[in-house]
Parts: structure tokens; C-alpha cells; sequence
């Protein structure tokens, strides 16, 4: 009799797990030699038969399951004493990422603080649930300062009758930041200058990291960078007479001539 009472807490243990799940039978039965459209599959109620998968609006249970290579669920619409429902598209998790945010947009980068030498750009960005805004900063270099650099030579990589857009040093060299100089040398463009008294300044930029090795005290940083894209004057132009206007576009030929840089 103990074996036959073990026996029978086994199959009432299968019988309520089997009927604890969503359309499944209390006792397994598995089909015989299925003939599947959609191909084979095992049954979803733990049985371990092979039964036929199902396709979108068809009718599913635990012995027909949807087609999970086509994305399909059982939906029990009823709730869940429904033993019975319908093969459903799966809702795509994915969907609540790609939402846009409800924060506003970083801002544009402020105008560099200088016209020559290193400066700071600013945005604001929106950090968190509450969007809180948050300002960001990088240095910024429009074109070095006249006595800056004085070993460098410069290489004219953009220019027309009225402006010199964009140049950049003719070999890498490093970057002075206060007390600092970057870990590598690089070859960073300029604006150049506006014949016709306009101010020549970025018009596409983006930003990148510049690591420093700094003297005092001996310490290495990172800093991000604003890099120079492209230039173009900007403003109105400022009105000359015609000897004055002569004399500069001598003066602008003769510093691009020699590929020196004009504080501004």
C-alpha cells in the first residue's frame, strides 16, 4: 500500500502543477505523429510532447502553443482562468527606450569667451527624471594669440578673396592650457581673417579630449576641447575708406604670405 500511496501523491503533485498553468490538462496526453504547417514544437505545459506551433489569431492553449520564431504569444484574454485563447504579436520591450525623452535638448555651445587663445564655451544640458539643468564647459581656441606659438607656421586650408576660413599649423605641435601642455602634439585648424573688417569665427565645431601633462602642481588632466570644423565671417562689415581698406588687404595678403596669426 506505501507504494501505491507514493504513487498517487506523484500523479496528484503533476496533476495540480499541470493544472496550475494556462491551458494545460491535468493529465499529460501527448498527439501522435502531429502533421504541422508551421512545424513542430514542444507543448508549454512541461509534457515534453512534440505538438504542432501556431500561427497569428489562431486559437493556443499548452498542447498548441504560438510560434515563437514569428514573436507570437498566448493571450489568455479572459484572465487567467481562461484555458483557452489567442496567438497574439509580442509587445516589444524595446519600445519604452526609444521614447523620446521629456527633457529638453542640450542647448548650443555659447560663442567662445575669446578671440584669440584659450577660452570657455558653455551649454546647458538636462540631467535626471527632473531634468535638471546642468551646465557644461570646454576650452575653446579660435585661433592662438600673436605671441603664442611664435615657432609655428600655418597652412591655409580654406580661403577666397575676402576670407582666409580655416587654417591649421603646418606640423603637430602642443597645446598650451595655463601651466600645461598636451601629452601629444596635434594639428588643430583656426579661423583665419576677414579682409572686409567681418569677424572670422567657427560656423561647424564639435568636441573632443585633450589629456594635459600640468608642472604646478605635477598633476594630468583631461579637458574636453572645442574642435574647429569650419569658419566663416560673420557680422556686418565695418566701413573703410578706400586707402585704409587698401592698406589692410596689403597687411592680410602679407600675414598669409608668411602664414602668420594677428592677435585679434
Amino acid at each position: 500500500m506505501g507504494s501505491y500511496a507514493a504513487l498517487f501523491l506523484i500523479l496528484l503533485h503533476v496533476a495540480v502543477a499541470l493544472g496550475g498553468r494556462r491551458g494545460c490538462t491535468q493529465v499529460c496526453t501527448c498527439p501522435e505523429n502531429p502533421s504541422c504547417p508551421l512545424g513542430p514544437t514542444l507543448d508549454t505545459c512541461g509534457c515534453g510532447c512534440t505538438v504542432c506551433a501556431q500561427g497569428i489569431n489562431e486559437e493556443c492553449d499548452g498542447f498548441r502553443p504560438c510560434d515563437e520564431k514569428r514573436n507570437l504569444t498566448c493571450d489568455f484574454q479572459l484572465g487567467a482562468k481562461k484555458k483557452q485563447g489567442v496567438c497574439k504579436e509580442r509587445e516589444d520591450d524595446s519600445e519604452e527606450a526609444t521614447d523620446p525623452s521629456p527633457c529638453n535638448p542640450a542647448t548650443e555651445w555659447t560663442p567662445c569667451s575669446k578671440t584669440c587663445g584659450f577660452g570657455n564655451s558653455i551649454r546647458i544640458v538636462y540631467e535626471g527624471e527632473s531634468c535638471t539643468p546642468v551646465a557644461e564647459r570646454r576650452l575653446c581656441m579660435i585661433r592662438p594669440c600673436m605671441r603664442q606659438y611664435v615657432s609655428a607656421n600655418y597652412t591655409v586650408l580654406k580661403s577666397n578673396n575676402v576670407c582666409t576660413h580655416t587654417m591649421r599649423w603646418s606640423k603637430p605641435m602642443h597645446l598650451h592650457y595655463r601651466d600645461c601642455l598636451s601629452r601629444r602634439p596635434l594639428l588643430p585648424k583656426f579661423c583665419g581673417h576677414c579682409s572686409d573688417g567681418r569677424f572670422c569665427s567657427p560656423s561647424l565645431s564639435d568636441t573632443h579630449s585633450v589629456s594635459f601633462v600640468c608642472t604646478h602642481p605635477p598633476r594630468k588632466i583631461t579637458r574636453p576641447v572645442m574642435r574647429v570644423r569650419r569658419c566663416n565671417c560673420g557680422g556686418h562689415r565695418r566701413k573703410k575708406g578706400r586707402k585704409e581698406q587698401a592698406e589692410k588687404d596689403v597687411e592680410l595678403k602679407e600675414e598669409d604670405r608668411n602664414d602668420i596669426e594677428e592677435d585679434v
